[in-house]
């Protein structure tokens, strides 16, 4: 007996398919064994964890999946509907894109659903509709929001090609929007998730079609909260602030609610919780509670971490590009300048580095430190390629600063021309410690063009032959960094794939850090006035430096939970420049605890290098085995200790003991 050739098409209204994401977290065409396939762009790119599969502008893959009784051809007169939870936590682009639709043979695509930003509300966005346009053909007049579960729904007729939607119905008779454009009709086999550069960071789930609206109607069964991202452990200082995220999933409403030790906190009820001013005292576990009608779910535990003040000396630096290539107006009263100020002020760093001062407004800097920084310390770099220099603001006096590398030949590393800028280096005493700081700052070239690659690559590897060959052997011991704009993402290889960012770790003694982004955990620094889909801009500590690191973020203001700082505005980073900035803290590490002994009549002297602040006990001992507490808590006021006591009738071992 010979089937037709569409298939056995369900005789009445059926679920065609009822996917919970419920795999292994992973690729999607991997854990869901085959269930799902690529049709275009990178495979394994689209992931799935926590029962949510993640659509991401930053990747290209598009994925589908068929359906029961396919093919569904033009003859039939069946009506295909989808349903499916989102939640966006990062906006689509002003004209969007689409990122789920029904899919024929090839590319034929029916029944798209965008997410875009025109029309919305700042930091709002809205969903639109289209039967096979590549633009919305309607609009849902809904201004939707980031972190929050929005239930939409598809109707396509495959007759006629007419697609409808709707946003949170509680019946088929809900207010819907109709999309308007001509579509020939088409068979339809499979239903199709899209990762484009306009549709933001959404996270999918419970995705039913069926061939009748209660078939994938979920509005009168809830699902119970599960968590797509759990809330991770802080280390901050004493004064510091501390941020804790988390994001669940689950049929609306979400009630959230914090805990501290496993009692509630009195109003914390958003998806983050923000302390400010912290002290010791609230040092501990917190965990946030998520509630719907389908039940209550509880947060994995995150512990906060308090350094008291003179534990240990803490260093904050803050990169940060300002784009002030073709800046008309670099004053202290431009708005970009302003909305840079009020950020880094906020963020109240010791260190600033900056790339993209404009070289025929760098005098306006003067200004700058006069209204934002009275009490710090400025150097511009005296490289620059006509257009940029890179500068650095210190709490903390300088020592010296020196250009290197500004015009140097880069044939000796496989580029026929000079260095783009320069590699741009303060010396900084930081209080207390031994040895001197060496911040390095560097603004490499940009483009993706082969030729811009190339020498981008050289130039990286012009660093790194500099840090083995001329400042490792003179300053090995001493702590230094390197921030800078790169213009390559480690974990996004440009064309060529010449791996610059390893090439400027390679036996340079840098190490690779990875702030994320607090609330939406990515690392993407460029363009936040564009599609933010790439990382561009690095803080790389030397080992010394790297082993005491406390924590860091990229810092974003549009994401902040409201309400916003009163000294912060909610659009200063796109207001600011294209690039975000990147905060990382250290502990100032110890001088190696080497004392030396000296004998002057009856008394003795130790003496030892140390970090003002820490706290220091003296223990003697006749015979290595047993000691006994000379005098205890010492602390140091400077940049050395010594200490002095009464020399012993019989011979004694003397000993320094760091305390915590």
């Amino acid at each position: 007996m010979l089937l037709p050739a569409f298939g056995t098409m369900p005789a009445s209204a059926a679920v065609l398919l009822d996917e919970g994401f419920n795999y292994l977290a992973g690729p999607l065409t991997t854990v869901s064994g085959g269930s799902w396939n690529t049709h275009s762009g990178t495979s394994g790119q689209m992931m799935v964890t926590n029962d949510v599969v993640m659509l991401r502008s930053s990747a290209s893959e598009d994925v589908n999946t068929l359906i029961e009784g396919q093919p569904y051809p033009t003859t039939t007169d069946a009506v295909l509907y989808a349903g499916f939870t989102v939640n966006f936590s990062t906006l689509p682009s002003l004209n969007g894109g689409y990122f789920v639709h029904f899919k024929g043979g090839g590319t034929t695509f029916r029944a798209k659903l965008f997410a875009l930003r025109a029309g919305a509300a700042d930091g709002k966005f809205r969903i639109g509709v289209a039967n096979g346009a590549n633009l919305p053909e309607a609009v849902i007049p809904t201004d939707l929001a980031l972190h929050t579960d929005y239930r939409l729904y598809l109707r396509y007729v495959v007759a006629t090609s007419v697609t409808t939607a709707w946003l949170a119905p509680d019946s088929e008779a809900a207010p819907s929007v109709t999309a308007a454009d001509a579509a020939g009709a088409a068979a339809i086999s499979a239903f199709a998730l899209r990762e484009d550069g306009g549709i933001g960071v959404l996270a999918l789930s419970s995705l039913r079609i069926g061939t009748s609206f209660a078939d994938v109607y979920t509005g009168t069964n809830p699902i119970p909260p599960a968590f797509l991202r759990q809330p991770v452990s802080v280390t901050t200082v004493t004064g510091g602030d501390a941020l804790f995220s988390a994001e669940a999933v689950g049929s609306l409403p979400l009630q959230y609610q914090w805990q501290f030790n496993d009692v509630p906190i009195p109003g914390a009820t958003n998806r983050t919780l923000l302390l400010t001013g912290v002290s010791t005292n609230l040092a501990g576990s917190y965990r946030v509670t998520v509630a719907n009608p389908g039940g209550t779910t509880n947060s994995e535990v995150a512990g906060l971490t308090v350094i008291p003040p003179n534990a240990s000396g803490t260093l904050t630096v803050v990169h940060y590009n300002v784009q002030g290539n073709f800046a008309t107006d670099w004053t202290t009263n431009a708005p970009q300048v302003q909305a840079i100020a009020r950020q880094l002020r906020f963020l109240h760093p010791d260190i600033i580095t900056l790339n993209e001062i404009p070289n025929g407004l760098r005098f306006e800097m003067t200004n700058w430190m006069k209204a934002f920084f009275p009490a710090h310390h400025l150097a511009i770099s005296p490289g620059t390629d006509g257009a940029l220099r890179s500068g650095v603001i210190s709490r903390f006096p300088f020592v010296r600063s020196q250009s290197w590398l500004s015009g140097a030949g880069l044939t000796n590393f496989g580029y026929a021309g000079t260095f783009t800028r320069d590699l741009f280096e303060t010396e900084i005493q930081v209080p207390g410690a031994a040895e001197p700081l060496h911040v390095f700052t560097t603004h490499l070239k940009s483009a993706a063009d082969p030729v811009s690659q190339q020498r981008r690559a050289a130039e990286c590897s012009a660093i790194s032959n500099f840090f083995c060959t001329v400042f490792r052997p003179a300053n090995g011991a001493h702590a230094y960094l390197l921030t800078g704009d790169l213009n390559e993402d480690i974990d996004l290889p440009m064309s060529q794939d010449l791996q610059a960012i390893q090439r400027l770790t390679n036996n340079s003694g840098l190490y690779l850090t990875t702030p994320l982004n607090p609330f939406t955990l990515t690392r993407f620094t460029h363009s936040i006035q564009g599609a933010l889909d790439a990382r561009f801009d690095y803080v790389l500590p030397n080992g010394l430096l790297a082993s005491n690191l406390v924590g860091g973020q990229v810092f974003r203001t549009d994401v902040l939970p409201p309400p916003v700082p009163p000294e912060l505005r909610s659009d200063d980073d796109l207001v600011a420049s294209d690039h975000l900035p990147v905060v990382l803290v250290f502990r100032y590490p110890d001088p190696p605890l080497r004392a030396s002994l000296s004998v002057s009549g009856q008394t003795v002297v130790l003496t030892w290098p140390a970090l003002v602040g820490r706290n220091y006990r003296v223990e003697t001992s006749p015979d290595l085995q047993t000691w006994t507490t000379a005098t205890t808590d010492l602390t140091a006021t400077q940049a050395g200790m010594t200490w002095t006591g009464p020399a012993a009738a019989d011979s004694q071992f003397y000993r320094v003991i760091r305390l915590p």
